[in-house]
């Protein structure tokens, strides 16, 4: 719950001066929100348009909001890369030329690379860049003799952002103080959507922390504000959206409190407010899967599965789908239904298998090394500054030359110290993927847990075709060339060039490659049996013949001659 708040509370606005590059952008904000895949598209077609690299505050924006999608879509590698290029075009436009020139970085990236610390869960740097956020959107220009509405939005949603981190530290007093700082400045701007968001947020962060008088004082707010906008004749949607959302946290309030005939009325309420409104539910408290649940424990078995097979069909995201799943695995444990139960459990592990793996230490990494580039260019950015002063000041005096050019040495060798730091970095970046790769016993684990599977199968009330049918599957599961193809990509990246030198002295087939490769990696003939799915008579076969092959004497061992090689 708290990091898809996180993910929705960053939706902004920019604005643009270009006329086709701001029209593209006025699209991706359009769709930012509804239709990530659209807003892609316009952004990558407005960044094609830019063929000339020109730098404008539209460009900036851009790749910020391309930065933010690919943040909402997990694609957190890519994501730094735009955000560090909206920073470094930031640098590059004059200040002339700036919407709000005293600000030193752009607010937004740095709440976009809040949301990457808090993901990776480095709690500490996540409160650094939101403060951040928070010291660049309060040197907005002002309007009115109150801050710009964006910069009022930043701060409300740099604030927000705080008051999550702090949660998930579990300190009350911080994110209770940061939560009624936001709302204040949100009252004090009037916009009832934004009103209702944080009274979602609140509500929750209450119940979270047992407070259940304040969840409810400010679930009454929330209705009374939905009532009296719902009697105008047009209420806006997003009231509607995040009232439907709150209801949805007071509903999974209620289950907690087995109250489950009060909490289907509620998210009965929100999932009729939601019908002909774009939710994004990979993002937030997720309506199907509350009602799904209530209505699992009132018995109501048919309108539980219903409920949750039509909201597989609208999952993007493999988490949501895993969590489908799993509710429907447990409602069919319930109703003994053994044939669907298997069918759900192949579902998940199929799903589990295609999702995607995010190395978090990688994400991490690549962090770090966007700092020292944003600083290193930074540096630059003040090398070039400097070298023009220099060529000016050359005119007026020999003696400040000098000094002058003492500077740009100093600042020539911070930069070469930055650069050394930065390649340093890199390499035990690389060791580290190294070590990971030449541990990766993924193929072992994947077996080990469908073979687990085909045990208990054995052991279930499972007709025998039915049995023979997936004990089939799960073999050919246990066998299939894609893993091993994946594990070669693996293991040529930590022993690039182990497989040249092994052809060039013999000519193998795959099957004996193979069966190198696991040697090289310390791998025992039982493990070596397990990941290839084999018998481990047969690895022992399969090693004899591979000896004779390479002609090993009888006083040299296998493994010392494969681990030499």
């Amino acid at each position: 719950m708290k990091k898809s708040l996180i993910i929705l509370s960053i939706l902004f606005t920019f604005s643009g001066y270009g006329q086709d590059i701001s029209s593209l952008l006025d699209s991706v904000n359009k769709y930012i929100v509804f239709d990530s895949k659209k807003a892609l598209d316009f952004g990558f077609q407005a960044l094609k348009l830019n063929n000339t690299g020109e730098v404008s505050s539209d460009i900036r924006d851009i790749n910020s909001s391309i930065g933010s999608l690919l943040f909402f879509s997990k694609n957190y590698t890519k994501s730094i890369e735009y955000f560090a290029n909206a920073i470094r075009i930031h640098h590059l436009i004059p200040k002339s030329e700036r919407k709000h020139p005293n600000v030193n970085k752009p607010p937004w990236v740095l709440v976009g690379l809040g949301n990457l610390y808090y993901n990776t869960n480095n709690y500490e740097k996540s409160i650094k860049s939101y403060n951040e956020a928070i010291e660049n959107f309060n040197l907005y220009e002002k309007s009115d003799s109150l801050e710009s509405s964006d910069g009022r939005f930043g701060l409300n949603t740099s604030e927000s952002n705080l008051a999550l981190v702090y949660t998930k530290l579990e300190n009350f007093k911080q994110a209770e103080f940061y939560h009624k700082k936001s709302l204040k400045r949100r009252e004090k701007i009037g916009k009832k959507a934004s009103i209702m968001f944080q009274y979602m947020v609140m509500i929750d962060f209450y119940f979270q922390f047992e407070k259940e008088e304040l969840g409810l004082y400010y679930f009454d707010l929330a209705q009374k504000l939905f009532l009296n906008e719902n009697q105008n004749k047009i209420i806006d949607s997003e009231i509607k959206i995040w009232y439907a959302y709150t209801l949805t946290v007071y509903g999974s309030h209620l289950i907690n409190k087995k109250e489950f005939k009060k909490a289907l009325t509620a998210l009965n309420q929100g999932k009729e407010l939601s019908i002909g409104l774009v939710l994004n539910l990979d993002h937030m408290p997720n309506i199907d899967l509350e009602l799904a649940n209530c209505l699992i424990q009132l018995k109501r078995y048919d309108e539980s599965e219903k409920v949750l097979l039509d909201g597989i069909n609208f999952s993007s995201s493999d988490e949501l789908k895993i969590k489908k799943y799993n509710v429907l695995a447990k409602l069919y444990k319930i109703q003994n239904k053994k044939t669907a139960l298997i069918k759900i459990k192949d579902s998940i592990i199929k799903t589990f298998q295609e999702k995607e793996i995010i190395n978090f230490d990688n994400i991490e990494g690549q962090l770090i090394l966007n700092e020292k580039e944003i600083e290193l260019y930074e540096n630059r950015l003040k090398d070039y500054k400097f070298i023009t002063l220099i060529s000016i000041v050359i005119l007026i005096s020999f003696l400040l030359i000098i000094t002058l050019i003492s500077r740009y040495k100093i600042q020539k060798e911070k930069n070469a110290r930055l650069e050394l730091e930065k390649n340093e970095f890199s390499s035990k970046l690389e060791s580290k993927n190294r070590e990971l790769a030449s541990k990766a016993n993924f193929i072992l684990q994947r077996n080990e847990y469908l073979k687990n599977i085909k045990a208990k199968l054995k052991k279930s009330e499972v007709n025998e075709n039915s049995f023979r049918r997936i004990e089939k599957e799960v073999t050919e599961l246990i066998s299939s060339e894609k893993s091993y193809v994946e594990f070669d990509k693996i293991f040529t990246n930590v022993y690039p060039e182990f497989y040249k030198v092994l052809n060039e002295r013999h000519s193998l087939s795959q099957t004996y490659l193979r069966l190198a490769a696991y040697i090289k990696m310390n791998q025992t003939n039982n493990e070596i049996a397990k990941m290839s799915g084999i018998s481990l008579r047969t690895v022992e076969t399969q090693r004899y013949r591979l000896s004779k092959i390479l002609n090993i004497d009888a006083s040299q061992d296998l493994n010392t001659y494969i681990l030499s090689v």
